[in-house]
């Protein structure tokens, strides 16, 4: 399952996705996942959920952070949410460079995804709205 939280700059994603990840966290029996560029774990993230810094690992491309994702799929089957704040920050490209990432992470079974993306619905892709 893949969820989009979209909207301008300044909007409330982040608060929006964080309310998210902690509302899993109480109730995962598994692994929750929160992948960002910006370091906002310590301060308001459930203890439980485990932090990923993109720049820590050189993530600055679509390819990279599906490669990212996939790998931690494979490397941990009991993950059940992978949150994703500021996907254009993080892959630095457009919306349409994004299709290939939604194909992959449509194909995992078993684990949510949760992505946050600065944009109206009006620029959102075709591929895109059917997860908002």
């Amino acid at each position: 399952m893949i969820k989009l939280i979209y909207g301008p700059k300044g909007f409330g994603k982040t608060k929006i996705i964080m309310d998210d990840i902690n509302a899993a966290a109480k109730d995962a029996k598994g692994n929750i996942v929160f992948i960002t560029d910006k370091p906002v774990c310590s301060v308001s993230i459930n203890l439980n959920v485990r932090c990923v810094y993109t720049d820590e690992y050189g993530i600055s491309s679509v390819e990279a952070l599906k490669g990212f994702i996939m790998g931690l799929v494979a490397g941990n089957s009991d993950i059940e949410g992978i949150y994703v704040d500021g996907i254009l920050r993080i892959a630095d490209c457009k919306l349409t460079d994004l299709e290939e990432l939604f194909i992959a992470i449509k194909k995992v079974e078993g684990v949510k995804f949760e992505l946050t993306v600065s944009a109206e619905k009006s620029e959102l892709p075709k591929f895109m709205l059917e997860y908002v």
